[in-house]
């Protein structure tokens, strides 16, 4: 059977050995998509490539995604791991997946490790058959792994129906962006193939009459073997030939197959039409009971059917031979009976202690209007995979929804679990539309105030403070709400004040919540009173007392230090405390789930790395956002992560990188989030500074500095930074901004006075403003003991400049010379170059300038320290996992310096790294 399918397809076959063969040389993974329309052969292909790689010494497994089976979550994709012998995923394995279903980033990085390290030992071949049916988790593996393992041995072969209406939806999913793919479109077959065909299976060269009746399939091999296999036997005569009678193939396979199947003895059309309902894989049993009949009555179509090839026999199931085969029975259904047969399948599957996740397809298919069992159930199942696939379980309660007529009392209630559904799922927009459209039916008080206190985290999390500020307060204006209800909305609205530029309000609305939960002993609005509290007094600046209510939080609910804790943490300069707590909650994050914080977690340790001038570990840590966010489809932070990377090429001096980084945080800024729009207004004020149009970079800046709140409203940014408002308002000749600034600077001062950082941001803010040299000794003497590396080093500079103007030479250059040493040493090139031209302006020389040079682009010497230690560990054959724990990293950012290492060495896999290394030791 291979060997007739594969007729005509020598240059198919030939793209997919040579992709094996190059992954096995070269060690680097690859992705090959065979696409085609139904029957053109694109299973006969993967076999055959399947059946040579193992051949080749690959280790192979092979998956097939199910139309009826899409809400089982990657089942496709882990009956190929399982399936190779031996498995590429163990039992071991398979067990510790179970708990991270509904973590898809470590459940995609848990599987990575397990195969990073099962191709060690040899090169892999995953295949994946049918990627249009595939399940959401499945696409979203596929899309993630073979980047995560670009330098790994594995083939990558997924096949797809040209035909289908999702397929190049699917295809864009799984293709990888740091991997090329090979794509193999499967035509017709050519008149000669054909003949070549008929010539394999008759044992003779077909006659005149034939070949125009393989004419009539339009060269598809799945129709040419039916024709073959006697699908018009009775018209065919001795020697190949046809009688005159035959009149071609019909045009339709179903026609063909209802003709050839049907008899008065054995009906296996309806055997067949029964199977095609129940999927592609069915059991005798079930499809027994469907037709309402003994088994032992179906058995003799059984049999003919798998003589006549439409059935496999696999013991305990039955599976279409091919797809089309199920199709053409299905289709032969008239759209009633369907139905009819799916809300029986469904019905016959729990009954028979199915869960509604199986009757779940059925009932999607076979439901009608009105249908409040089957909602229920379709409710049910939505419950079922929600914590493993919250994007399936929006499809089934949402269907269950539609079932609802309006009126119906369940439809409120489901409609309240669409609403938690598209929470879950991170679809925000979504739940918010479905929360107005139930709150359009005018349910009941308690109702509304419930569908408002849901929406309130999420709003929360998208910076949407006043549509928060509005639900709540129009919830809390109704009468007749319960008191643990009410608690929670007081304590949602003191939060949704937490942001503004009235903190203090929200600190009084913050107590008020708190005494309120506490008298009806609400702990989740004790909680969020708590938060409120904690981020209006980070927001006026007070970050003791933020810390205090954040510890708080904690030690009710336990576990590690969310992102306030943290941020408070570095904002007291404690950045030892926050780097610990940062690792500890990454940590917890990786092992228990967490996906979603991951990206502010990563956020905030980039951005402390950079404030303590490691800028390589900021810069590697805000590539490793922008990829998660894509990963995610989390757009937020990848914003904040292009401003600090735009930070960190304006440091080094590269303005046109800076440009591009800005320009790409405009671009992913989302204008109704306001926690996106308000990233990158410092960074990108510093560049038009640094472009010489400060002018515009303190219109740009405009009222941000009339407050602490202020200031985090629209730049995101802290004290630290105000230092550079004041230098950046004063080169654009706005006197007011600049003492705006510098009396903010003194307040932050005021409120955190033993603060090393706020002290002397306060004093190099005003000597700035009154340029003195006095004061600004004073700021460099105040920071000696902050652990921001840069703003130690723009103090000294601002002080070595200041002392040069005022004729205090030896000692200006001297404080100079320091500063330029502090900044070649962290790489921020850039900023030396500066100070460079101040001192050469002063008249000082000094040989070592010279090595303000950049570092090269490509070659060993253009590896950062973090990146040999990571190539070092590679080559002895450690996994990225591995390689984490050892450097106390986390696996996605030595992904991100892997990357890195292959673009500066020019090589693609870690057989090849492996090389390099060597011959660098």
């Amino acid at each position: 059977m291979m060997q007739t399918l594969l007729r005509g397809r020598s240059a198919e076959v030939d793209t997919a050995l040579r992709v094996l063969r190059e992954t096995a040389a070269t060690g680097r993974s690859s992705v090959l998509v065979v696409s085609g329309e139904a029957g053109l052969g694109k299973t006969a292909l993967l076999e055959a490539v399947v059946e040579q790689a193992e051949r080749s010494g690959f280790a192979a497994g092979v998956g097939k995604a199910e139309e009826l089976d899409q809400i089982s979550p990657m089942a496709p994709l882990l009956l190929a791991l399982r399936g190779s012998r031996p498995p590429l995923l163990s039992e071991s394995d398979l067990a510790d997946l179970g708990p991270l279903f509904d973590q898809q980033l470590w459940l995609v990085d848990r599987i990575a490790g397990s195969l990073e390290e099962r191709a060690q030992s040899g090169p892999v071949l995953i295949a994946v058959d049918d990627v249009q049916w595939a399940d959401p988790l499945t696409l979203f593996a596929l899309r993630l792994l073979p980047s995560r393992l670009s330098g790994s041995p594995i083939v990558w072969l997924v096949t797809a129906r040209s035909d289908a209406p999702t397929t190049s939806t699917e295809l864009t999913e799984v293709a990888p962006r740091d991997l090329p793919v090979q794509s193999i479109a499967l035509g017709p077959l050519g008149p000669t193939a054909m003949k070549e065909v008929a010539a394999d299976r008759l044992g003779r060269q077909p006659g005149p009459r034939l070949q125009r009746l393989l004419g009539g399939t339009a060269g598809n091999p799945f129709l040419v073997t039916e024709l073959l296999e006697g699908v018009l036997g009775e018209e065919m005569l001795e020697g190949g030939d046809v009688s005159p009678s035959g009149s071609g193939i019909p045009s339709r396979l179903r026609t063909v197959l209802r003709r050839r199947l049907s008899g008065p003895q054995t009906n296996v059309w309806s055997l067949l039409q029964v199977g095609s309902v129940l999927g592609g894989t069915f059991s005798i049993d079930d499809a027994a009971a469907l037709r309402r009949e003994p088994v032992t009555d179906l058995l003799p179509g059984l049999e003919d059917a798998v003589r006549e090839g439409m059935l496999v026999d696999a013991g305990l199931h039955l599976t279409f031979r091919h797809d089309l085969i199920r199709e053409a029975a299905y289709d032969d259904l008239p759209p009633s009976t369907r139905r009819v047969l799916h809300r029986a399948a469904a019905v016959h599957l729990l009954d028979t202690g199915r869960s509604p996740v199986d009757a779940a397809p059925h009932l999607l298919a076979g439901a009608a209007a009105g249908d409040r069992e089957a909602a229920d159930v379709l409710r049910r199942a939505a419950a079922e995979v929600v914590p493993r696939t919250p994007t399936t379980a929006v499809s089934l309660i949402t269907h269950a929804y539609n079932l609802l007529p309006q009126g119906d009392p369940l439809r409120l209630e489901v409609g309240q679990d669409v609403v938690e559904t598209f929470v879950r799922a991170r679809r925000v927009q979504d739940a918010i539309y479905a929360a107005d459209e139930l709150l359009q039916t005018s349910p009941d008080t308690e109702t509304v105030a419930r569908i408002h206190a849901r929406l309130a985290r999420p709003l929360w999390d998208l910076g949407l403070d006043d549509q928060l500020l509005g639900r709540v307060t129009e919830a809390l204006e109704l009468d007749g709400i319960s008191a643990p209800v009410r608690a929670r909305l007081v304590a949602q609205r003191a939060l949704a004040l937490a942001r503004t530029i009235d903190p203090e309000a929200a600190t009084r609305a913050g107590g008020v919540a708190l005494a309120e939960a506490d008298q009806v002993g609400d702990q989740d609005a004790r909680t969020i009173a708590l938060r409120a509290l904690g981020h209006a007094a980070a927001t006026d600046g007070w970050y003791a007392r933020a810390l205090e209510c954040f510890r708080q939080v904690r030690e009710i609910h336990g576990g590690p230090a969310q992102a306030g804790e943290l941020v408070a943490l570095a904002s007291l300069d404690r950045y030892d405390e926050a780097s610990s707590g940062l690792a500890q909650s990454r940590r917890e994050a990786e092992e228990h789930g967490g996906t979603w914080e991951v990206p502010a977690f990563g956020w905030l340790e980039a951005a402390i790395e950079l404030a303590a001038g490691r800028l390589e570990e900021a810069e590697a840590g805000s590539l490793t956002i922008v990829r998660l966010a894509e990963d995610l489809q989390e757009y937020g932070y990848r914003v904040q992560a292009y401003s600090l990377l735009g930070r960190i090429a304006q440091l080094r001096g590269d303005l046109r990188q800076a440009g591009e980084y800005l320009n790409e945080a405009s671009r992913w800024t989302r204008s109704e989030v306001r926690l996106a729009s308000a990233q990158g207004a410092l960074a990108r004020a510093q560049l038009l500074d640094a472009e010489g149009d400060s002018a515009a970079g303190a219109r740009l800046l405009g009222s941000a500095v009339d407050s602490p709140a202020a200031l985090a409203r629209h730049t995101d940014a802290g004290y630290a930074e105000l230092p550079a408002v004041v230098r950046i308002a004063l080169r654009g000749q706005d006197t007011d901004l600049a003492e705006r600034a510098a009396r903010l600077a003194q307040l932050y001062a005021d409120r955190n006075p033993d603060v090393a950082t706020a002290v002397g941001a306060a004093s190099h803010a005003r000597a700035l403003l009154d340029d003195d040299a006095e004061v600004l000794g004073e700021a460099v003497a105040a920071l000696r003991t902050s652990p921001r590396l840069l703003s130690r080093a723009s103090a000294a500079e601002d002080y070595g400049r200041v002392l040069v103007a005022h004729q205090r030479r030896e000692e200006g250059i001297a404080e100079l010379d320091r500063v330029w040493d502090l900044y070649a040493a962290i790489g921020a090139i850039g900023e030396a170059r500066r100070v460079q031209r101040r001192l050469q302006a002063a008249g000082a020389r000094r040989r070592r300038w010279m090595a303000t040079t950049r570092r090269p682009r490509s070659g060993w010497a253009a590896l950062t320290d973090t990146e040999r230690r990571v190539a070092q560990l590679v080559a002895e054959g450690r996994t990225n996992r591995a390689a984490a724990e050892t450097l106390f990293l986390s696996p996605n950012t030595v992904g991100t310096h892997l990357r890195s290492i292959f673009a500066k060495l020019g090589v693609n896999s870690r057989v090849q790294l492996t090389r390099v290394v060597l011959d660098h030791r």
